[in-house]
């Protein structure tokens, strides 16, 4: 593993990254299936649909069938790209990700995007915050929330390698450039991005980049604050956050997603499996369904700002 943080204050918009990156490893000659259910115009790869008609499959509006035929893909040498909204790739294939990929131990990489308040004015039925909750209790799944643009690149990368399940949770849209191109990760490795003494907020996701100007914040007002980018929901890094929960008075996880079956949930269960004396707040959605609204009016709504973060980092350290 070898990063660099990026100081530049650049953006950089995901699905752009996914669709020239699927492409650059079709150039390469490798064994890529890319799979849509009638959103290829939505992920970036639609171009690939066109140049590129024997490594692409276009299902039409039936995720389920999408994902038992990627699983049957993987059985014949094919590495199969699947793509969707979170809720139609978790929630509603959670059958055919449980017996026809899992159970039977078949290669899938799973984009799932816009979770959570990022799908914005799609709805209820576009809108999910159960999704880690459902793809943790599957065996054998890896799940990734990148932060930016060059851990999602990794990840699509690592894949095609390796192969695996993996369930790559991620926008579309753009979001800040994290980490300098050319950086690498580990599997299953968290990254320590600042070092503080006080409380340490780990997030995942475009969160991590609240949590970052958070502790700009609390640095302001004489707290001495650690951001931990999970990355890997699972498997997680047990012994980093072990390390962290021992050096910090207090703990504050930040997550776009319900607090039942998220990363608050599972940092618990290590604190009290530790018998660590720390405190912990959770910084997620607490068990509501999704709205309709735009990114900032959601963003407030369900108390996943930055200022929510430093609310919650102060009120972590008061005895």
């Amino acid at each position: 593993m070898s990063w660099k943080l990026n100081k530049a204050n650049e953006v950089e918009e995901i699905r752009k990254i996914y669709g020239l990156t699927l492409e650059s490893l079709i150039k390469e000659g490798k064994p890529i299936m890319v799979c849509d259910a009638d959103l290829a115009g939505s992920s970036g790869a639609s171009f690939i649909y066109t140049k590129y008609p024997n490594n692409s499959v276009n299902f039409g509006i039936c995720e389920a069938n999408m994902i038992a035929a990627a699983a049957a893909m993987s059985m014949t040498g094919l590495k199969p790209y699947v793509h969707s909204f979170a809720p139609f790739v978790s929630r509603r294939v959670a059958d055919q990700l449980y017996v026809s990929a899992g159970f039977a131990k078949n290669d899938i990489h799973i984009y799932a995007t816009d979770p959570g308040y990022w799908s914005q004015y799609n709805g209820a039925t576009h809108t999910t915050f159960e999704d880690l909750a459902i793809m943790r209790s599957i065996p054998g799944v890896n799940i990734v929330a990148p932060s930016d643009a060059v851990q999602f690149k990794w990840v699509l990368e690592y894949y095609e390698e390796h192969g695996g399940i993996f369930y790559n949770r991620c926008t579309r849209k753009p979001i800040p450039k994290l980490y300098e191109d050319g950086s690498t990760f580990e599997f299953g490795k968290a990254l320590w991005t600042h070092k503080g003494t006080d409380v340490a907020l780990i997030a995942i996701g475009a969160s991590v980049n609240d949590a970052i100007q958070a502790r700009e914040e609390l640095s302001k007002l004489g707290i001495s604050a650690s951001v931990i980018d999970l990355f890997f929901v699972k498997p997680i890094d047990e012994e980093l956050i072990k390390q962290v929960i021992r050096e910090h008075k207090s703990v504050v996880t930040i997550e776009n997603h319900n607090r039942f079956g998220g990363i608050g949930e599972h940092i618990g269960s290590i604190i009290a499996n530790e018998g660590v004396q720390v405190k912990l707040r959770q910084v997620c959605v607490n068990d509501r369904y999704g709205e309709v609204g735009d990114f900032k009016y959601l963003k407030e709504t369900f108390k996943l700002t930055k200022e929510d973060i430093v609310i919650a980092a102060i009120n972590s350290l008061n005895k």
